[in-house]
């Protein structure tokens, strides 16, 4: 299923003020890199807070932005994706 993306869950949505954010890696031009991690905050001075927590420093490399519901669903699919390639091909077993 490379390339498709799932709709999101039946149940999951976003209520009106449930805000989500994410922590992001920038270029020197400001521009997004990479995501490392997602928040909800009631605003954007929260989760630079909570990123504060996470690494007091980051905003010399990273950037704290809002984004949708449905942007942190596609990405927590491609990360699931990624993540069980690479379980694959090294080989890793789950043991349950």
């Amino acid at each position: 299923m490379i390339g498709v993306q799932m709709p999101l869950p039946l149940g999951m949505e976003a209520h009106d003020n449930e805000k989500f954010f994410e922590l992001h890696v920038k270029n020197g031009k400001q521009e997004f890199v990479r995501h490392v991690r997602f928040f909800k905050a009631e605003c954007l001075d929260d989760a630079e807070d909570m990123a504060l927590e996470v690494n007091p420093d980051y905003w010399k490399t990273m950037k704290v932005r809002s984004v949708e519901l449905d942007y942190v669903w596609k990405m927590f699919q491609d990360l699931h994706f990624s993540y069980n390639i690479c379980k694959s091909i090294l080989g890793l077993v789950d043991f349950d």
